[in-house]
């Protein structure tokens, strides 16, 4: 009888095998047919401006979820969800910032999910990361920049800035005796200078690259370099600070040694006006794309100011905006916009 049952212990191993054997076979076969290429080529095709004049900005797509990167899943991983369950995907809630680093990742500050959403474009890989030291983790991350191999992220509610390196893990942070709601950050490459706009105290506040505190921008009035609310920030490739003074209803630029330069936009609602300014960016040609979060748009401006053309309208669809708020343009003038209440970041392109 002990021979009998070991041969039936053998044979129920066989069988178990075999089953998991062409459970592995089967899901090997769907990720074969889950094989497409990532590309943000648009289920639409929308353009403007409209004809019959020339397309100068094309809808490309969006990223709400990391499903969106169409990642091809090895077979140890189906085998893993076939045998524990599927694991909970990474999705966005209220993006509010995004940046994209040279790696082709695109960062996304959420603050809603009050985390950091990374999507590698490349390799099709998907983290978020929100944890700091001694249990500390991001409340409300709102600004974002990338220096090198470091992401820098303001918190709102924590009142610094919180800096971790591209893999996640917290480093350190600064800025919490100065500030009292920072919100925009940028970083300068040449000099290693890191930019915060504290919007409670209506100043630019400039650091070293550490955290260490250089120089105070500004207070808060109506005067050409002063500010009210200033929320977003960029740093062009010369240098130039650009800034959202949100309730200013205007841009104010800077050189590059900090002295200002110029402003433009007034309070209204006409083409080139702003009723609520919020992410600014630049392109390689020097044109100057703001979001609007009340008009639901980018107005696109000239280097001096004047406006060229506007895209993007109120609603859910393709091209249209629910409170945009982060704008990032990368080397390639892709034209990245945090459509917040829409939970995704739509992309376009500036056909040059």
């Amino acid at each position: 009888m002990a021979a009998k049952s070991n041969i039936f212990a053998r044979g129920n191993v066989g069988i178990q095998l075999s089953i998991l054997g062409l459970a592995m076979i089967s899901f090997c076969a769907g990720c074969e047919g889950r094989r497409d290429a990532v590309s943000l080529a648009p289920d639409v095709a929308l353009a403007w401006p409209e004809p019959p004049e020339a397309p100068r900005i094309r809808y490309l797509g969006a990223i709400s979820t990391e499903v969106d990167l169409k990642r091809e899943i090895s077979w140890t991983e189906g085998l893993g969800e076939l045998l524990f369950g599927k694991k909970k995907i990474g999705v966005l809630v209220a993006p509010y910032a995004v940046a994209v680093d040279r790696n082709n990742r695109l960062f996304v500050s959420d603050t809603a999910g009050a985390a950091i959403h990374m999507f590698d474009m490349s390799t099709r890989r998907y983290e978020q990361f929100s944890e700091m030291a001694d249990q500390e983790s991001l409340l409300k991350p709102v600004g974002l920049a990338i220096a090198g191999n470091w992401i820098y992220v303001v918190d709102s509610i924590l009142r610094k800035v919180c800096v971790f390196d591209t893999k996640g893990e917290f480093l350190f942070s600064f800025g919490r005796e100065r500030f009292a709601r920072p919100s925009g950050i940028a970083y300068r490459q040449d000099d290693e200078t890191v930019y915060v706009a504290d919007t409670a105290r209506h100043t630019i506040d400039v650091f070293t690259k550490g955290g260490k505190f250089i120089q105070q921008i500004g207070s808060r009035g109506l005067a050409a370099g002063m500010f009210n609310f200033p929320t977003h920030l960029w740093l062009d490739r010369r240098g130039y600070l650009y800034v959202s003074d949100t309730l200013n209803y205007r841009i104010q630029v800077f050189t590059a040694d900090r002295k200002f330069l110029t402003t433009f936009g007034r309070q209204g609602d006409r083409p080139g006006n702003f009723a609520h300014p919020c992410g600014v960016a630049t392109d390689a040609f020097g044109n100057i794309y703001v979001t609007d979060r009340q008009f639901e748009n980018v107005q696109i401006f000239d280097p001096q100011g004047q406006i060229l053309m506007a895209f993007g309208e109120e609603g859910t669809q393709p091209g249209q905006f629910w409170l945009p708020a982060g704008i990032f343009i990368d080397d390639r003038n892709r034209i990245y916009v945090a459509d917040s209440f829409n939970k995704r970041i739509q992309v376009f392109e500036l056909l040059e």
